[in-house]
């Protein structure tokens, strides 16, 4: 069986290129972390090791984030509320923005497969998670990117770890951005049937200033219509 150290010595050399552009290495090199000199934002990559008994082998969940102390001042006092000041800006797993692998791979490293997995994670981060990254170090570029792509960052990720994204771009985008951004949003997601709908049922005189729903979707469609962000497809 692969021992545990083995595996924190694999991420600890996976984390020195981070290092190197930067990052802060904390918690036995399992916690990555960058603030961008220019804007504020807050980079981090988590390593979490996970043991599995049961196949002798480990796993590495890597968890990549951005946080916002500007957005989480500017949510307290858009909503007057410390539980709803949130400064996450972005969220997702690895595996949620990269395209499926191939069959062969897995996430399971044990003795045999550590070189090999160790290569895989390298360019995966490379690929995909240091693209992401970059976008937060250029505010311009990031606004311009995500109104362009509905909210996404990649092809593969999903809006929803785009965290409180119409707060994002009323905090830091012009109305004009917003309205595009939040409508090429809806087109590419093809909720624009969806959002009419909470659109239509807000503006109703039975509407009594919340929507019953389970749908974080449907969420996104209130805070829309709250900061009165027309759809205009």
């Amino acid at each position: 069986m692969i021992g545990k150290q083995t595996v924190l010595n694999m991420v600890n050399e996976i984390g020195q290129v981070y290092v190197q552009r930067g990052f802060i290495s904390s918690q036995k090199g399992l916690v990555l972390k960058y603030k961008v000199p220019t804007n504020g934002f807050e980079l981090l990559l988590k390593f979490h090791i996970i043991q599995s008994d049961v196949k002798q082998s480990m796993t590495i969940d890597c968890m990549l984030t951005v946080l916002s102390e500007e957005l989480k001042e500017w949510r307290l006092k858009q909503y007057r509320s410390k539980d709803l000041a949130t400064d996450t800006v972005f969220m997702a797993n690895i595996q949620d923005v990269i395209p499926e692998q191939p069959k062969k791979f897995t996430w399971e490293i044990n003795q045999k497969n550590e070189q090999e997995f160790k290569e895989h994670l390298k360019q995966l981060l490379s690929l995909y998670a240091n693209p992401i990254y970059n976008f937060f170090t250029d505010r311009q570029l990031l606004i311009a990117h995500v109104v362009e792509n509905g909210w996404r960052l990649n092809d593969y990720m999903q809006a929803k770890n785009f965290a409180y994204p119409i707060d994002f771009m009323c905090c830091f985008a012009t109305r004009e951005e917003s309205t595009q951004g939040f409508n090429n949003y809806l087109k590419r997601e093809g909720l624009v049937g969806q959002a009419k709908r909470i659109y239509k049922e807000m503006s109703s005189p039975k509407y009594k200033g919340f929507i019953t729903s389970d749908s974080s979707e449907d969420k996104v469609f209130q805070l829309a219509y709250l900061h009165k962000i027309p759809i205009l497809i």
